[in-house]
């Protein structure tokens, strides 16, 4: 048995006139399956969804709960109705129950519903003898696979395909694009009807607002209508059920009930809750009319206007009372008559086309019409009617004077008040009396009154001085009331205009300091380039960016390599097609281009390649192509013309003029020269500027001066100063020492230094004795260090030799302002110890028999560490060590020269240093550089290890630079024996 399912809005409403079209239903034959159209004879016809169902008979009709039947036995019924035929046999089901049962919906099939207690009873159909149950179900399935596969017609409304495809589950989402299942939450928009699953219209909501609140502005993606609301709830269709629960007896999303929802008329909607709008009101209204009254009906459909246009012209008398309307029926009153006629102004001077209904008219210039005196003419503005009397007839004018303020003028007593007197006048030709008073008439134009003494005629113009702003109302000026031309200043306006780029250059404007005035409307041209590149912007000057190119091309567009292309048209500034093919084009430097296909210039090449710096050093390794030429970072190091090489870093190019100092010998002193270089001209005969500084024997007393020497003062002596009280020093109590040996040449070098050799061992003992004050019993912290005295560089030596190799203290100097100088700073060690004998006890000795025993050959023949590259001779003694050490020389070219005991000794500290056997070469010191810093072995110390002891002939040695030992006095002996 197949049963007719309807949805609400399916049908249209019942036909009064009883002319029904043909409504297909299904067949309620005996259990074949097949469907069959049933055919309204004229008694009968198929009900709407509403029940309605009238014959030609006037059969009654019945509500949507009842049971039809019509004639022939076959009956057609609501969604929620059963139909029964002759037979007894009835089945009920809703509009999709026989959808598939992956779909998730609750269904349930015909003959089981007295079984689940779904369904309205059990089931009364009366089967064929030879009919099993499995036979029955099986073509009742087949008859609901053959409705449900029937598409929505497409004179369908809206409320019908809506319900159609939400109830089986074939509507899409919008922005989803996935199915809305029966059992999806939706929401549906009243403006359009589209439904949407509730998750995605509220993830839409989100995105198109960022802040929180109560209230949401979104726009529906349907049909883009502006929603100002709460979140999206799911409710049903008519919106009085919230969350409706999904049930097999009516739509899916419905919650069965009527919809009652507002059709714009006093009757609600009748029908069950449903999708989409509602069907228009079926109630009867009164009588209506058109317009003009030609068409008239006695009743009219609820909701259609009780007046309409019917097309004809209106035909109505229009105000002129001349012409009728000639427009079509039309609401409210007619418009006013379109005719026009030439017509003249009331004094008959001029004439214009005037609308018909307006031909009286004042053209708003004096009347000139001739008076009735026939000596004066009508001053008035056109006007209609008579003109009137002569405003100087003596009946109108009356006896007073030209102002009015003075009456009865024609009396000889009022002959001493005015100024001519005229008696008594009899025509309007006559002059008027003249009074002694202001005329005080008020101007036409303006507030003031007349200044002038009592006159005929008008009075003029106003002479009064006021103050008036100018035009921009930035100035005031004193000008004449009658002028009428506007107050200008002279300052420019420099208001920016509404495109925000340009200024107002116009002098006094009226808009001044107002972007949004009429005079700083922006009227230029845009003009910039548009980013197609090819076009220039052909709006008005504006803000932000320019439009996109409004030009379409009618070519393709392609590729660099011309293997892909868009097809026309395309809109000027298209980007070209995305091209994979490589670009493989030769490029400047001769490489190969290894980019994508692409448009434009050539990308950066980045292949290694090798060539010089610009200034010419050395090979740079692996740069890439596009970087060109560069620099190594080196010193220029070229000879300049003055002599001294360039110090820039490496460039192209000229080298720079030279900035360093002249440096040449001055000629009547030792220091060079300071001034700037000055190549090709002799040295400033001036005297010396450079510093010399001169010590007291104890060293303690150092004076500074400048050198002076010059053609008129050559080579300048200077006496030595003398110690003063202040040198003197307690001697303090030293401590038990280890006894030590002191070279021959120390020991000279300390006899001819007696006081400073003194001052240094009561430095040391003043250290050593405050370190163990500070922390008796405990182990001393690391001490700073105290600075000694400048000293020359013998006493340098003298120091360093003293505290590192005797007192075994640390020691640190760097040169000092004055050339030669150096300063000393000293700290006692850990290892730190008196040494026994002091330097100034043997130095003092008596006789050299007495002291021998702990003397030492002076340092020359012995083996030794030649080394070069070191930034201070300090560091010598933490290379080398104290052990087997005998004192360190300065050697040739910065070099220094550390005497050890053995030769072997001096092998295994090479070896250390270095990790290689010695040799006649310079070995750089493996490690961290001079500086204490790892660094290239340009940068390291080298040692060289120059044995005494081997077979053969003996290679001259260098022998150390006595020069800073020498003393004023005498010359430092070479050995012990030659003293």
């Amino acid at each position: 048995r197949c049963i007719q399912h309807s949805f609400p809005g399916m049908s249209e409403p019942a036909d009064p006139a009883g002319k029904h079209s043909e409504a297909p239903v299904k067949n309620q034959g005996k259990g074949n399956g097949k469907r069959r159209s049933q055919k309204n004879s004229g008694k009968g016809s198929t009900s709407s969804w509403r029940a309605v169902n009238r014959d030609q008979e006037g059969a009654s009709s019945a509500n949507w709960r009842a049971v039809n039947r019509d004639p022939e036995g076959a009956s057609s019924t609501n969604w929620r109705a059963v139909n029964r035929d002759p037979e007894g046999a009835s089945s009920a089901t809703t509009a999709d129950a026989q959808q598939s049962p992956q779909d998730g919906d609750r269904r349930w099939a015909p003959g089981k519903g007295a079984k689940n207690g779904k369904g309205k009873g059990k089931s009364r159909n009366k089967h064929k003898a030879g009919e099993t149950k499995d036979a029955r179900v099986s073509s009742v399935q087949e008859d609901t696979h053959i409705v449900e596969s029937r598409q929505v017609p497409e004179s369908a409304s809206v409320a019908e395909r809506l319900a159609q495809q939400l109830s089986r589950g074939s509507y899409d989402c919008m922005i989803c694009l996935g199915k809305v299942k029966p059992s999806n939450p939706i929401w549906s928009c009243t403006q359009c009807w589209a439904a949407f699953h509730l998750k995605c219209i509220k993830s839409w909501v989100r995105r198109c607002n960022s802040a929180g609140g109560l209230e949401f502005n979104w726009a529906c993606p349907g049909c883009r209508y502006n929603w100002v609301d709460r979140m999206p709830e799911y409710t049903c269709y008519c919106k009085k059920v919230p969350e409706p629960e999904l049930n097999p007896h009516w739509l899916a999303h419905s919650c069965g009930e009527v919809c009652e929802r507002n059709r714009g008329c006093p009757h609600p909607c009748p029908e069950l809750c449903h999708p989409g709008p509602c069907p228009r009101c079926t109630a009867v209204g009164g009588p209506g009319s058109c317009h003009c009254g030609r068409e008239r009906t006695e009743t009219s459909r609820c909701g259609d206007p009780r007046q309409w246009s019917c097309g004809s012209t209106c035909g109505r008398a229009l105000s002129c009372g001349h012409h009728f309307c000639k427009a079509r029926c039309h609401t409210g009153p007619c418009p006013p008559c379109a005719e026009t006629s030439l017509e003249s102004c009331f004094c008959g001077k001029n004439q214009e086309q005037r609308l018909c209904g307006h031909v009286n008219f004042s053209c708003h210039k004096p009347c000139g019409s001739r008076l009735e005196c026939e000596e004066h003419y009508c001053e008035r503005e056109c006007h209609p009617g008579d003109c009137g009397l002569c405003l100087r007839d003596p009946g109108r004018w009356g006896d007073r004077c030209a102002c009015g303020k003075i009456t009865n003028c024609s009396h000889e007593s009022a002959r001493s008040r005015l100024l001519r007197f005229v008696g008594e006048r009899r025509r309007c030709a006559q002059p008027l009396a003249l009074c002694k008073q202001i005329c005080g008439k008020r101007h036409e134009r303006c507030s003031h009154t007349c200044e002038k003494l009592c006159h005929e005629g008008p009075c003029g113009q106003c002479a009064t001085k006021v103050q008036r702003n100018c035009r921009c109302v930035r100035t005031k000026r004193e000008v004449v009331c009658s002028e009428v031309d506007d107050v200008l200043c002279h300052q420019v306006c420099r208001t920016k205009k509404t495109c925000g780029n340009h200024k107002c250059e116009a002098v006094c404007c009226e808009g001044f300091n107002d972007r949004n005035h009429e005079a700083h409307i922006c009227l230029q041209v845009c003009g910039r380039p548009l980013s197609c590149g090819n076009h220039t912007c052909e709006d008005f000057c504006h803000l932000g960016n320019c439009p996109p190119c409004r030009v379409v091309l009618h070519e393709a567009v392609f590729c660099a390599c011309g293997k892909n292309s868009i097809e026309p048209p395309v809109v000027c500034g298209t980007e070209p097609p995305q091209c994979d093919e490589p670009c493989a084009q030769p490029m400047e430097c001769g490489h190969t281009c290894p980019a994508k296909c692409h448009q434009g210039d050539h990308p950066l090449c980045y292949e290694p390649v090798d060539r010089p710096c610009i200034g010419g050093h050395t090979q740079m390794k692996n740069v890439p192509c596009h970087v060109g030429p560069m620099s190594c970072g080196q010193a220029c190091g070229k000879q300049l013309p003055c002599g001294h090489s360039c110090s820039s870093q490496c460039h192209s190019g000229d080298c720079k003029a030279c900035t360093k100092p002249c440096g040449a010998r001055r000629v009547h002193c030792s220091h060079n020269c300071q001034a700037p270089c000055h190549a090709g001209s002799q040295c400033e005969d001036a005297p010396c500027r450079c510093k010399v500084k001169q010590a007291c024997p104890c060293g303690q007393r150092v004076e500074e001066r400048s050198c002076g020497a010059f053609s008129g003062l050559p080579r300048p002596q200077f006496a030595a100063p003398r110690c003063l009280a202040s040198c003197e020093r307690p001697s303090l109590q030293l401590p038990e020492g280890e006894v030590v040996k002191y070279t021959a040449d120390l020991l000279q070098l300390a006899m001819h230094n007696r006081r400073y050799v003194q001052m240094l061992e009561d430095t040391f003992a003043a250290l050593m004795s405050k370190g163990r004050a500070e922390a008796p019993g405990r182990t001393p912290q690391v001490p700073s260090m105290q600075a000694l005295p400048p000293c020359d560089a013998s006493r340098r030596l003298l120091a360093i030799e003293y505290a590192r190799l005797h007192w075994r203290f640390k020691t640190a100097t760097k040169s000092d302002v004055a050339e030669g100088w150096w300063q000393v700073q000293v700290a006692p060690a850990s290892s730190s110890r008196v040494p026994r004998p002091l330097l100034s006890e043997i130095a003092g000795a008596s006789s050299m028999s007495a002291v021998s025993s702990h003397l030492l050959p002076a340092l020359s023949s012995q083996p030794c560490l030649r080394f070069a590259g070191l930034k201070s001779v300090d560091e010598v003694y933490d290379l080398v060590g104290l052990e087997g050490l005998l004192g360190v020389r300065p050697g040739d070219a910065g070099e220094a020269i550390a005497f050890l005991e053995r030769g072997a000794l001096g092998a295994a500290i090479f070896k250390k240093l270095t990790s290689q056997e010695p040799g006649q070469e310079f070995i750089s010191v493996r490690g961290q550089s001079a500086w204490g810093q790892p660094g290239a072995s340009a940068s390291r110390p080298r040692v060289k290890l120059e044995q005494t002891l081997t077979s053969g002939p003996r290679a001259p040695r260098p022998k150390p630079q006595l020069d800073a030992w020498e003393s004023k006095e005498e010359a430092v002996p070479e050995n012990w024996e030659d003293m």
